[in-house]
């Protein structure tokens, strides 16, 4: 058997830098409000799922996350689990609800929308 040298626990812990990263106040607001607005795909159907945060994979490596403000709300089904899933069927997915920074355009509308009722109806002040 091959002794293991630093490199090789270098490529395998290469984002490790990653670990300590904290999430930042304004993307954890962000990931609350994008659960309030429920899957982007399922809306389109005049339904409401509790989704998970998807992060758009534009440009970057396998190893490397997107930035949390390139995420949209999807239910695990039109994320990874199902036949119309952005993961398993990205064609089929963007022919039915749209490209995935076409959806983020749509999330980001829907999360101006939310903060200005927020301030409308006065919750900030409660």
């Amino acid at each position: 058997m091959t002794e293991l040298s630093n490199i090789h626990f270098e490529i395998i812990d290469r984002n490790r830098h990653r670990r300590h990263e904290q999430m930042k106040k304004q993307d954890k607001e962000r990931f609350d409000k994008l659960k309030q607005i429920g899957c982007i795909a399922c809306s389109k159907k005049g339904l409401f799922s509790e989704p998970i945060i998807h992060h758009i994979r534009k440009h970057t490596g396998l190893g490397l996350r997107p930035p949390h403000d390139k995420t949209i709300p999807l239910c695990p089904q039109h994320h990874n689990m199902g036949n119309e899933s952005v993961h398993l069927n990205k064609k089929k997915f963007e022919e039915l609800f749209g490209s995935e920074l076409q959806l983020l355009d749509e999330a980001n509308e829907k999360i101006k929308q939310l903060e200005k009722d927020y301030i409308f109806y006065d919750k900030g002040n409660e």
